[in-house]
């Protein structure tokens, strides 16, 4: 988690701002992953553990306040374990919604975090939160098969 902490950090970029999120499409796919595995418990713990690394280390290198980012993953994460709890994950609309509604979380958590005083709500969702949802999607799919395959072959 730290490796690709420090790849959506320092490589992920975009020349507007905004960098994909990576930590949290790697999240979301295993837990995605862990609710077909015979014990789905034990990949949640992983999961949860992963995001709890991740975020750590995402506040280390974007100096934030420390928790921060492992506050947002952590309550995505937990967001999409409930929803996707009794949904059979087949196809490929299951991670795109999973990731998208994983996203909106995260981004709100982070904002009421970050963001000192009242924030105006509909410029934010249209100037931040939009365009890191859309830059996250994009790649959702090839990594959710990633991860697929590296849980299958046991890293």
């Amino acid at each position: 988690m730290v490796a690709m902490a420090l790849i959506q950090v320092t490589l992920l970029n975009t020349p507007l701002g905004f960098s994909v999120s990576l930590v949290l499409i790697v999240v979301i796919s295993g837990a995605l992953l862990s609710m077909g595995a015979a014990f789905p418990d034990v990949g949640v713990q992983r999961v949860l553990r992963w995001a709890l690394y991740g975020g750590l280390t995402l506040d280390i290198l974007a100096a934030t306040y420390l928790g921060t980012h492992a506050l947002a993953l952590l309550t995505a994460t937990l967001v999409v374990v409930v929803l996707a709890r009794r949904i059979r994950i087949e196809g490929i609309m299951i991670p795109l919604l999973a990731v998208l509604i994983a996203s909106v979380i995260y981004e709100l958590v982070l904002a009421l975090l970050i963001n000192r005083g009242m924030i105006e709500w509909s410029t934010y969702a249209l100037l931040i939160m939009l365009p890191s949802i859309l830059v996250t999607l994009i790649p959702t799919l090839p990594i959710f098969f990633l991860v697929r395959w590296l849980l299958r072959n046991q890293l």
